[in-house]
C-alpha cells in the first residue's frame, strides 16, 4: 500500500514490550488500523538477544498517531488481560 510520505513528522516511542513476539503483535495490529508503525527491537537482530534486557523490543509510530496508537494498544492489552483473569463460569 502506498503511503504519503510525512517529511516533517517525528518518530517517537508508543510502547516498549519484553519480547520481540509482543511487539511484532502489536505492530500489526496497528498496522490493522491504518497506523503506520514499526520495531526498533534492542537483540541485535535475535544474535544477541540479552541486550534487548536493557532495550527492550520498542513500538514507534509517527507523534501525530501516538494518541490513537496508545489507545488502540491499551485496548487491545487490556482486553487480552481480562480474558486471561476471568474465571471459568462452569
Amino acid at each position: 500500500m502506498a503511503r504519503e510520505p510525512r517529511p516533517g513528522g517525528k518518530i517517537v516511542e508508543a510502547a516498549n514490550f519484553g519480547s520481540r513476539m509482543e511487539a511484532d503483535a502489536a505492530i500489526a495490529l496497528l498496522e490493522a488500523n491504518g497506523i503506520q508503525a514499526s520495531g526498533k527491537y534492542g537483540d541485535a537482530g535475535g544474535w544477541m538477544p540479552y541486550i534487548s534486557l536493557l532495550d527492550g523490543f520498542r513500538v514507534v509510530v509517527f507523534d501525530d498517531d501516538l494518541d490513537e496508537a496508545k489507545a488502540l494498544l491499551d485496548a487491545g492489552l487490556t482486553y487480552e488481560a481480562e480474558e486471561a483473569v476471568e474465571p471459568d463460569p462452569t
